[in-house]
This record gives structure tokens, C-alpha cells and sequence, in this order.
């Protein structure tokens, strides 16, 4: 693999980010990619900025070949990991790890105690990974009416001690 570099996103990351969740959503049969129903897309660093968080990418070069993003929750002391995407090629070396673990000491030094998320119920090696990192899946399934019939399971976990 060629040299990464894993930095903040920019705004201007946006269409790049684009072609990485484009190519994850293609490992699924009938996952179709629509960047109007991705929030923030246009503008990733701001929109999570705005929201409490940040985004965090792996870049090698022009592309992104990961991403995860963090958000404050509704719920008090709760940060919401809201994009968790990476190239398939680059899965199992540690990368989407090293990620979290920053989106961790973000949401610690942030008054955060808990992490939570929602993932599309197809993504089997996203689900293997939050369940090796801690998380457990919370009861029920949150549906979102899309074009893709996407289902969502719900995962948290507690914030590690630092």
C-alpha cells in the first residue's frame, strides 16, 4: 500500500469522500449511492464541526480511503460515531482501530462517557469490528425508509478511561 496519512477532514474532502462511501455501498447488491441523502457530504469538516465532532480521514493522496465521523448526541456526555467507512483494500491493518481510538480521546476530552452508533444491518465486516472493539448491539432496528430498505442495528459502548 502506498504511504497514508491519517489527518481532520476539510470541506474540501467532500467529493472524495463521496467516491469512498460510493464504493462501499457497491460491495452491497442493491445499495445504491445518493450523495443528496448524505448529510454534510458538501462540506464534511463544518457539518460535523456545527454538530460537536469532527471527521477524520485516511488520505492517500487525492483519495480518501477511510473515514469516521463523530458527533455530539442529543443525550448528555453521549458522542454519536456517525460515518465509519474504508476501502476495502485497507480493511484489517489497523487503520479504522487507529481512527476510533482518536474519535475516542476526542469525545473523552470532550466530557463524552459514551460512543454509540447505527449501522446498516448488510455491513457484516463493520458489525465484526465494532463487536471486537467493545461494542455490544442494543435492542431493536431502526429503519429509514430509503430507496435501499435499510435497516439499522444500534451499537454503544462506554468511553475508555485515558
Amino acid at each position: 500500500m502506498t504511504d497514508v496519512l491519517i489527518r481532520e477532514a476539510t470541506d474540501a474532502d467532500g467529493p472524495a469522500l463521496g467516491d469512498l462511501i460510493a464504493s462501499v455501498f457497491a460491495e452491497l447488491e442493491g445499495k445504491a449511492f445518493d450523495a443528496e441523502a448524505i448529510p454534510g457530504l458538501d462540506r464534511p469538516a463544518s457539518y460535523y464541526a456545527e454538530r460537536g465532532g469532527r471527521m477524520w480521514v485516511m488520505a492517500s493522496g487525492e483519495a480518501i480511503l477511510g473515514a469516521l465521523a463523530l458527533e455530539a448526541h442529543h443525550r448528555p456526555n453521549e458522542f454519536e460515531i456517525d460515518k465509519l467507512y474504508f476501502a476495502k483494500e485497507t480493511r484489517g491493518q489497523g487503520f479504522a482501530a487507529a481512527l476510533l481510538a482518536g474519535a475516542e480521546a476526542f469525545a473523552a476530552a470532550s466530557g463524552g462517557g459514551r460512543l454509540s452508533l447505527w449501522m446498516d444491518s448488510r455491513f457484516e465486516e463493520g458489525r465484526a469490528f465494532c463487536e471486537r472493539h467493545g461494542f455490544l448491539r442494543l435492542p431493536g432496528v431502526r429503519a429509514l425508509h430509503d430507496a435501499n430498505g435499510t435497516l439499522q442495528h444500534h451499537y454503544a459502548r462506554d468511553v475508555a478511561e485515558l
